[in-house]
């Protein structure tokens, strides 16, 4: 008895091990869940510590931010100055890593007027985390 369950246990241990990633959708939408609660921690934790965001604009690429530390600064700033910042997924396509997302963020500006824009980006995700996104230029409604 006791060498099965011994063996059950170290079963479960290496399927535990096993578990697969989570799906490049789910973990960008756990990305998005995070963000809408402005929780920076979690926010991180769906990003590789090397993650990088681009900001595409015509024929340039800019890096906006390098690092999971940098992502955190920047993010905890972000809604500390915005705190109403939401977004919303209109629409979501995913080609193996990659997860393409229309998304419309919505905020209050300081007179308290709701303001909304929406954006292409591109999330390439490897091993469960965020590696890179590209952000494409904003659309005003």
């Amino acid at each position: 008895m006791k060498r099965w369950l011994l063996l059950c246990l170290f079963a479960g241990c290496a399927a535990i091990a096993q578990a697969p990633s989570p799906t490049p959708e789910a973990v960008v939408r756990a990305n998005s869940a995070a963000f809408n609660a402005q929780d920076v921690q979690a926010l991180v934790a769906t990003v590789a510590e090397d993650f990088v965001w681009f900001n595409v604009e015509g024929e340039k690429a800019e890096v906006q931010t390098r690092g999971r530390a940098a992502l955190a600064t920047g993010m905890a700033g972000y809604f500390k100055s915005l705190p109403s910042a939401r977004s919303e997924i209109e629409s979501l396509t995913v080609n193996g890593a990659f997860v393409s997302v229309k998304e419309r963020a919505r905020w209050k500006n300081k007179a308290g007027e709701d303001r909304s824009q929406a954006a292409l980006a591109v999330y390439e995700v490897r091993a469960g985390l965020i590696q890179r996104v590209w952000y494409f230029p904003t659309q005003k409604p």
